[in-house]
């Protein structure tokens, strides 16, 4: 059985819409499978989420980092020489794994399993990762996708079976899809839809952004809103924007930029210094505060891979001569003019 089957069970069971069946059947597997410490962490995990709902901002990151932390340290637990882990060690191996799933699920937000026709299927695949966490997940028909942190990607168990393949997202992914005509891929996140036959592209989603951002490598992508009325196409090197109540249009993004995450790479061709700062600020999840506002428009051309922030912050000081201070939640850039935009830093 899918470890992802038995969360489910255990997310019905705590909302009181478990049937006597499924109660059995999930008994069976906590008394097997998990330890009390374990069960109770789960139920913590849940209250915790109940409050969030209401407006609190439980510490859910810590209780996730916990978890992982007892993988960890199960993991390294000493064995014998070449010993495979004993029956024992793998139940725990299995429930600690799901313990982790649930405490992400309660970070994303409960909200999303509530909407889901995916996971309330029993045999949903679900992929899940923390804070921190990037995962490479090989799908059932070939296609791969590369989750960022604090993300939640569902099959539908009719994933190999229906005349589409229908999965939901909820966080960032990088995907590469198989090329199928006859079964279209199609992705729901909270506020769109995106289709694609065969194609590579970056599709972000987070809940506290309310947006849905894609950005394509290859190939071509359809990115409508839930209602399917207003859709774009976006080409290579496209991106588009999907917000509720907001027109949708598709802008260049030749850098792929929203890609740092999975490349580590940025690139700006004479781009406003205003635009850069947000690509970068998302990228190191720092604030960079522009006070000379006359540089905002400045043009940029460099290039960073497998960098740092002191590096960069080093460029723009060698670039507009500004002066860089430290302040809560980042740096502030103060002074600095504009100069022509032809350095390059890799």
């Amino acid at each position: 059985m899918e470890v992802s089957k038995y969360i489910m069970l255990f997310h019905k069971k705590l909302k009181g819409e478990i049937n006597s069946r499924e109660q059995e059947e999930l008994s069976g597997w906590l008394q097997q499978e998990g330890p009390r410490s374990l069960t109770e962490d789960l139920d913590k995990t849940w209250n915790l989420s109940k409050r969030y709902k209401q407006g609190y901002e439980p510490d859910v990151d810590a209780g996730l980092a916990r978890l992982q932390q007892r993988i960890a340290e199960a993991r390294k637990t000493p064995q014998p020489a070449g010993a495979q882990p004993s029956p024992a060690r793998r139940s725990l191996y299995r429930w600690l794994a799901a313990a982790a799933a649930f405490a992400a699920l309660a970070t994303i937000g409960w909200w999303w399993i509530g909407n889901s026709n995916a996971a309330s299927e029993q045999n949903a695949l679900i992929y899940t990762t923390g804070a921190g966490e990037s995962e490479k997940v090989l799908l059932p028909d070939g296609s791969t996708v590369i989750l960022n942190e604090n993300s939640f990607l569902v099959l539908s168990a009719e994933f190999n079976s229906a005349s589409e393949r229908p999965v939901e997202l909820t966080g960032e992914a990088y995907f590469n899809i198989e090329p199928d005509p006859s079964r279209p891929f199609r992705i729901t996140t909270r506020d769109a839809m995106v289709e694609v036959l065969g194609t590579a592209f970056n599709l972000r989603s987070y809940p506290e952004e309310g947006f849905t951002e894609v950005e394509v490598e290859e190939g071509s992508v359809r990115l409508s809103g839930l209602d399917n009325e207003n859709a774009i196409q976006l080409a290579p090197g496209q991106r588009g924007i999907c917000s509720p109540g907001a027109a949708m249009n598709a802008k260049d993004s030749p850098g792929l930029n929203a890609q740092s995450w999975r490349t580590h790479r940025l690139q700006f061709r004479n781009t406003p210094l205003s635009e850069a700062l947000a690509c970068l600020e998302r990228h190191f999840k720092v604030e960079l505060q522009l006070v000379n506002s006359q540089l905002a428009d400045c043009g940029i051309s460099m290039k960073f891979e497998d960098f740092t922030l002191n590096e960069v912050l080093d460029g723009l000081t060698l670039i507009f001569n500004v002066q860089v201070y430290p302040m809560e939640g980042g740096y502030r850039l103060e002074k600095g003019s504009c100069k022509p935009a032809a350095s390059e830093m890799r």
